[in-house]
This record gives C-alpha cells, structure tokens and sequence, in this order.
C-alpha cells in the first residue's frame, strides 16, 4: 500500500508540474505577443508623425520660397 501512495505521488506531481509549465509557456508566449504588438503600434505612430512633420516642412519650404514672402520682408526691413 505505501508503494501506491508514492507512485500516485509522483504521478501527481508530474501532472501538476507539466500543467504549469505548459501554463508559463502560454502567459510567456502571450506576453511576447503583447510586446510585439506595442512595437508595431510605436512604429506605425511615429511613421504618421514623421510624414505629418514632413507636410509642414514642405509647407513652410512653399512659404519662404514664394516672392510675396521676400517682398514682405524687404517692406520690413526698411
């Protein structure tokens, strides 16, 4: 009798100890998961961030370059 109590035992603990295990691996691969998406999600905003910057350049480039700018500056200037 105590053999099978031992042997239920270790069985036991084996069920018990391959359940959490898979458990962590799944709360770890989730847990990539998560991150990976963040990153993505980084990375997308600072994409939009950069082509709303670079319309504004390309707006102020259109302002200083236009002739009306140079004229108000020289009517400024005196």
């Amino acid at each position: 009798m105590d053999k099978e109590i031992i042997v239920m035992v270790i069985m036991l603990a084996l069920i018990i100890s391959t359940a959490i295990s898979e458990g962590l691996k799944h709360y770890f691969r989730m847990k990539k998961i998560t991150k990976a998406d963040i990153k993505l999600d980084e990375l997308e905003l600072l994409r939009k961030q950069n082509r709303h910057l670079e319309d504004r350049v390309q707006t102020l480039e259109k302002i200083v370059t236009d002739s009306s700018y140079d004229l108000k500056q020289q009517i400024n200037a005196l």
